[in-house]
């Protein structure tokens, strides 16, 4: 009776047990759907969603750069920033400002190369001139003889023989100061830049054949090749931040030639905001590497080249300021330093980060490969590296005394026990050879003259004017007194003129005044003096100092290397001694040339051009 005193029980029973399963269903629902049991963050409800871009994660970023996750909408932070208040990215305002962006500098940089090779792609243009690419077989035909700024010389130079020591064959004035290096065409004609604001070509005879207005100061180096139409071209930074392709022939623009490039507006499309102070480095496909402004650049030279000539095909943002030249490796390679104290490795196809490595000061010289697997730079910190050209992993590095202006030249180095010297000059005013295996000093040699400081005139010169007699100020000042003649009251001179004067002197001192800029503050100076410190030294007139020249290696090992102390030397390798030295009309800044008849070229501060040769004997008794 007591079950049956219960009657329905069981019945009632099993709908709640199901109505219990429901809700545990239920539940387990829920649980997978993160416990909401309302609408959810969807292409139908976004207004339930907190990142718009990928739906709380529930698709991929559908931009190809930045995506504003507030409203879904793709932009570019470097362009168009949705930051309050900021503005668009720019390259200059971000270094004076360190703020450096190196994704939008290169992204900007990439853009603009770009957008230029499209133009020239797209614009209406009549069929190009018949263009042949390849570089010169001259000796010397770019700066340091060559991609691999080795500074070696296959044709021995003027040497010491029983004629006596070599004499000058002729010089050339110019208008202004020389920085220039001399470079030289088949015809043996000799090509310099001069801060007068011309390239002058001067013939193998010493007379004049042409000169190209340039707009401006040059310092640059011309690379010579890559012949546009019929004849061979020079390509050269100026100062008016133009690279300037002129004609060997005739000393004209070459883009008077193809002026119906009308997008192009007869000029180069690189326009640099400040002087070009890099030597352009000429591949053999037909591309011209230079550095401008902060930023390497790869352009057609050739129309063969993959666009037409004068167009950008890439650039990348370094950040400092480039002003030696960029070597090549031939293996697809290219090496470049900056101001900044940062010497990269990039890809020559595209300008693709490798390596970089960062040195303690910047690198106003240009990185010189011995072909056997090492990189040397000098800087102006005082040191020469070594580095793995591979790689960037640092070898050895050098300490010298001063800071390091000079472009090192490498030996041959052999590959086994890798025996070979490095040479490079210091503001200290030495000469220094440098064991290519281990970095170990091999020798250093002074080169300065005590007895003919590097102000003293040529012998034979007149002696100088005297100097004019001071004025008489009669002014009295304003107290009524008597003035003495010769007396002198002290000038107001502002805190920032007393700050700029005092630097100046720091830098003369040190031995790190850039020597031949031409352009106001350096990367270095800024950092230690302030952006708006406009020196003045280094330029106007001011004396170089110490070993800045770039010196060069002989077939025979002689080392040929100017110095500020007004003379030209020759060196032996081995031991460092001078074989013979050449009384000059101003310091020396530039590199050696030699031609293939052994005729060697350098330029002096005082804009006079050289060319020495080997001593001619006297003839026999009797003879005329």
């Amino acid at each position: 009776m007591g079950r049956r005193g219960r009657p329905g029980f069981g019945a009632a029973r099993y709908p709640l047990i199901i109505s219990l399963l429901l809700c545990a269903v239920a539940r387990a629902q829920d649980g997978e759907d993160g416990g909401n049991t309302g609408p959810q963050c969807s292409e139908d409800r976004l207004d339930l969603c907190d990142d718009l871009c990928t739906l709380d994660g529930k698709r991929p970023n559908p931009c190809p750069l930045e995506c504003n996750v507030q409203t879904g909408d793709c932009y570019d932070r470097c362009v168009n920033p949705i930051e309050d208040g900021a503005l668009p990215y720019d390259v200059n305002d971000a270094i004076v400002n360190d703020a450096f962006d190196p994704v939008c500098a290169n992204r900007l940089r990439k853009r603009i190369a770009e957008s230029l090779v499209t133009e020239s792609f797209e614009s209406t243009l009549r069929d190009p001139p018949a263009v042949s690419s390849g570089l010169s077989s001259v000796p010397f035909s770019m700066f340091r003889n060559g991609l691999l700024h080795t500074g070696r010389s296959d044709h021995r130079g003027p040497s010491v023989t029983v004629a006596g020591v070599p004499t000058i064959g002729w010089t050339y004035k110019t208008g202004g100061r020389i920085f220039s290096s001399p470079t030289l065409a088949s015809d043996g004609t000799v090509y310099v830049g001069c801060t007068d604001g011309f390239v002058y070509g001067v013939q193998r005879s010493g007379v004049i054949k042409w000169k190209y207005p340039a707009g401006g100061p040059v310092v640059s180096t011309a690379a010579i090749g890559n012949p546009i139409g019929s004849d061979t071209t020079l390509f050269m930074g100026g100062a008016d931040g133009t690279l300037h392709a002129v004609s060997a022939n005739y000393g004209t623009s070459k883009w008077e030639y193809i002026r119906p490039r009308l997008h192009l507006n007869g000029r180069w499309q690189l326009k640099a905001t400040r002087p070009i102070v890099s030597s352009a480095a000429l591949a053999p496909e037909g591309i011209v590497y230079i550095g401008a402004d902060t930023a390497l650049y790869a352009i057609n030279a050739a129309t063969g080249s993959g666009g037409f000539s004068g167009t950008v095909k890439w650039s990348r943002e370094t950040r400092g300021l480039i002003l030696g030249s960029p070597a090549l490796d031939g293996a697809g390679r290219i090496y470049v330093g900056t101001m900044e104290g940062a010497l990269y490795c990039l890809r020559q196809d595209d300008g693709e980060f490798i390596w970089r490595f960062d040195a303690e000061g910047g690198l106003y010289s240009s990185p010189a490969l011995d072909g056997a697997g090492r990189v040397y730079v000098g800087s102006v910190d005082s040191y020469l590296y070594a580095l793995d050209a591979l790689t960037g992993a640092l070898h050895w590095k050098f300490r010298t005394s001063a800071a390091i202006y000079s472009s090192p030249a490498a030996s041959v180095r052999d590959p086994t026990s890798g025996r070979g010297y490095v040479f490079v000059g210091s503001t200290d005013w030495k000469m220094y050879a440098v064991r290519a295996n281990d970095g170990l000093l091999a020798w250093n040699q002074t080169l300065r003259d005590y007895d003919a400081p590097w102000n003293s005139p040529p012998p034979g010169s007149p002696p100088p004017p005297a100097p004019p007699a001071p004025p008489v100020n009669d002014d009295d000042g304003g107290d009524g007194g008597a003035f003495t003649p010769g007396e002198r009251k002290t000038p107001y001179v502002s805190a920032a003129a007393r700050a700029t004067e005092e630097a100046e002197s720091i830098l003369e001192a040190e031995g790190v005044c850039p020597p031949n800029l031409e352009q106001g503050t350096s990367e270095e100076a800024a950092r230690r003096f302030g952006w708006n410190a406009a020196l003045s030294c280094g330029k106007k007139g001011s004396a170089s100092v110490g070993v800045v020249s770039s010196p060069v290696i002989g077939p025979d090992g002689v080392v040929y290397v100017g110095s500020s102390d007004r003379y030209f030397y020759a060196l032996n390798n081995v031991t460092g001694a001078v074989l013979w030295k050449m009384y000059t009309d101003g310091p020396i800044q530039t590199s050696a040339a030699i031609d293939s008849d052994g005729q060697l070229y350098f330029a002096t501060d005082a804009g006079t051009i050289y060319q020495v040769v080997e001593a001619v004997p006297p003839p026999p008794p009797g003879q005329k």
